[in-house]
């Protein structure tokens, strides 16, 4: 009886776990619309595109949902990295929104807010970093999901985003 009793105990601890952890799309579910800032990173970013010879990338809600789901974790747990909060990879976390061949991150930060010009800086940024460059300037990525968050992260206020790119 209490082994029975035990088991019973620790299955149902397991589902409390199992269902009272949202998992990430729901989490990040009400991300559907681009706000002013991240339309003028994804213009900034087809503007650097056009002048490269390649083709406008379009925006993707799903990929849009992974990077809110993204910055809003680093403002919550405070770091800064494309690993997720869990040590894994970036790509596993993307494609548990989205389902794409390829994919690709960057994130950039200021300290502050995302007043006017962030969109150009942040997009600058990227470009004057040869990995981050090369994200956005590939003809394998079409779609990009852009996540801007503003918040606490380490001792002051910043303006987070991800750029998640599928292909």
């Amino acid at each position: 009886m209490r082994t029975v009793a035990s088991l019973m105990l620790v299955f149902s601890s397991l589902l409390a776990v199992l269902f009272a952890a949202p998992a990430p799309a729901a989490a990040a579910a009400g991300k559907a619309r681009m706000d002013g800032t991240e339309r003028h990173i994804l213009r900034a970013i087809n503007h650097q595109r056009s002048s490269h010879g390649l083709s406008r990338i379009g925006a993707s809600r799903r990929l849009a949902r992974a990077a809110d789901y993204h910055s809003s974790q680093m403002l919550t747990y405070d770091f800064f990295a494309h690993d997720s909060r869990d040590g894994s990879p970036f790509d596993r976390r993307v494609r548990r929104f989205a389902r794409h061949r390829a994919v690709g991150e960057t994130l950039a930060m200021l300290g502050g807010g995302c007043g006017r010009g962030s969109a150009r800086r942040f997009v600058g940024m990227w470009m004057n970093s040869p990995g981050h460059r090369a994200i956005l300037l590939s003809s394998g990525f079409g779609r990009v999901g852009i996540g801007k968050r503003v918040g606490s992260l380490g001792s002051g206020r910043a303006c987070v985003v991800t750029a998640d790119f599928g292909g």
